[in-house]
């Protein structure tokens, strides 16, 4: 008799590995505890309307990270929840950015001059004739934990390159008078980490992240600089205060 497997959806990326990012988040988050036994892989098949292929292959991607181990007779079990040394947290004002930048340590992949100008929402602000790029990781505790692409406006960045080159960005723009920083504006979405991002923060495949973007202006509504990060959802966390309106 034949058994028909479940079909399983279309997909940007293998079902397996969202399978596996699903199954890492809930041991994250406390779902699946320590010392848990999981079901047996056709009834997680069947639950998650996958095939038994697929659960197989997202099991030993979690083996591989020491998250899940299969005892020959017993089944297969929760060892413990993936531990990372501390966290960040990341408020949403202009002076708790920069106090969170204060000691992070920022690794340059690549840097170029006078680029073209980036993709820009108008209403984010008006974009420069020329702009340096560079690519960058942001490392705490030697933990990567953000890779960031930085639109600079060449003639701030001409200013002081190799400050610029060394330190932080935003630190360094907010000590320039010639700056004339007026407005900062973010935006944020969540998705999951391709194959470059993962790689280089050290991140399983599929890995949550936090993709924000954002645009600092000038007193003339000029793009001065549009940075592009993405951080590590196990690691950074956005908090917001969202004041109650006046009576």
């Amino acid at each position: 008799m034949n058994v028909k497997q479940p079909k399983e959806p279309r997909t940007q990326g293998p079902l397996y590995l969202q399978l596996a990012t699903t199954l890492r988040r809930e041991i994250a988050n406390g779902v699946l505890k320590a010392g848990q036994k999981l079901p047996t892989i056709a009834a997680m098949a069947e639950a998650k309307g996958v095939s038994v292929i697929t659960v197989r292959q997202a099991i030993e991607v979690l083996e591989a990270e020491d998250l899940l181990r299969r005892h020959q007779g017993k089944g297969t079990f929760v060892t413990e929840a993936p531990k990372v040394a501390t966290s960040l947290t990341l408020r949403s004002d202009w002076g708790s950015l920069l106090e969170h930048l204060e000691g992070k340590r920022p690794t340059l992949i690549k840097m170029v001059d006078k680029v073209a100008t980036p993709m820009l929402d108008p209403r984010l602000g008006r974009l420069e004739p020329e702009y340096r790029f560079m690519r960058r990781v942001h490392t705490y505790d030697d933990l990567p934990y953000a890779l960031i692409n930085i639109y600079l406006s060449q003639r701030i960045a001409d200013l002081a390159p190799q400050a610029f080159e060394e330190g932080m960005v935003i630190s360094q723009l907010s000590r320039m008078p010639e700056a004339r920083i007026a407005r900062m504006q973010q935006r944020i979405s969540f998705t999951t980490a391709d194959a470059e991002t993962a790689e280089l923060l050290n991140l399983p495949a599929n890995a949550a992240i936090g993709d924000v973007l954002r645009v600092i202006t000038d007193a003339d509504g000029q793009a001065i600089y549009i940075g592009q990060t993405r951080y590590r959802g196990d690691f950074v966390h956005l908090e917001f205060d969202i004041q109650e309106p006046p009576k």
